[in-house]
């Protein structure tokens, strides 16, 4: 069994998204009145506590907080609530049923719960899909309430997914699109991805900005657009990419209009970081340290 050691002031919290979806994390803190705060942005159907999140919560530096949360894409299907007035409205979200596009409102949600908190300075760090979550945010919203934004495993789902599809994939985004425009959805698509045909065209259709924006053969338009300082992280034997991860980061680099880009790979490590994790926090946090 894993133990992780938190902050001497960590607590659970319940906030709205900016749309009203009620969320939940862990604030977990070294010393109490912290001016900074990261907001940890988990990835597709992952939740607060899979390994990349816990790493950074359990290794922070005294002059910064974490909070974790589990957005709306939290599992494959799962319960949420939405604040209605008074009430609260049940309904099921997770990955195959939330639309990526709104991601924003989670996160516009956590910075002003952690605003409310008394938190000025923030760091977005992503893992896998929060990388594209993260970074959308940032090209949509300009928010300058963000110094700079983490990606940690920052995969090509597009070219991913569709390289697997392999000569299916041109029926297959048309059978979603057919699904979506029928009213089915949120039905399984076809193809044996698991997701539903909403959440699917989202990964494969260029339309998408969830397709587009670490598309590595494509613009990079929504990446180039984020100006803040940018660190991007892999893991030596990343398995989610059919790029190699060296030549992905140049692209990166090549790409970027970022005021300071850096990069970093982790010996032995996956995509999940299983096992690697303090080595994964010891380089996002001397990042962090040093530049925000």
């Amino acid at each position: 069994m894993r133990e992780v050691r938190l902050g001497a002031f960590s607590k659970i919290v319940e906030f709205q998204a900016s749309d009203g979806l009620v969320l939940k994390g862990l604030l977990s803190g070294k010393k109490r009145g912290n001016g900074s705060c990261m907001i940890v942005i988990h990835g597709m159907s992952g939740s607060a506590f899979s390994s990349v999140p816990l790493a950074l919560a359990g290794n922070m530096p005294r002059n910064f907080d974490v909070l974790l949360f589990n957005n709306r894409g939290y599992g494959m299907l799962s319960g949420f609530s939405r604040q209605v007035g008074r009430t609260k409205k049940r309904m099921l979200i997770g990955t195959n049923m939330e639309r990526f596009e709104e991601c924003v409102y989670d996160i516009a949600g956590a910075l002003s719960a952690m605003r409310k908190l008394g938190y000025r300075k923030f760091v977005i760090c992503g893992h896998s899909t929060g990388c594209q979550k993260a970074a959308y945010y940032m090209f949509r919203t300009k928010d300058n309430r963000v110094s700079a934004a983490v990606f940690v495993a920052p995969c090509d789902d597009y070219n991913l997914i569709r390289s697997r599809l392999g000569n299916k994939y041109g029926k297959v985004k048309e059978n979603c699109r057919r699904m979506i425009m029928s009213g089915h959805g949120n039905k399984i698509a076809e193809g044996g991805s698991g997701f539903s045909a909403q959440r699917l065209d989202s990964v494969i259709n260029h339309k998408r900005p969830e397709a587009r924006i670490f598309d590595y053969s494509g613009r990079l338009d929504e990446f180039r657009a984020i100006k803040k300082p940018i660190l991007t992280v892999f893991g030596e034997n990343e398995e989610n990419m059919i790029l190699d991860i060296r030549e992905a980061m140049e692209i990166l680099r090549s790409k970027t209009d970022s005021s300071k880009f850096s990069s970093a790979i982790i010996p032995g490590a996956d995509h999940s970081f299983e096992g690697m994790e303090s080595a994964l926090a010891e380089a996002v946090w001397s990042w962090v340290k040093a530049t925000v």
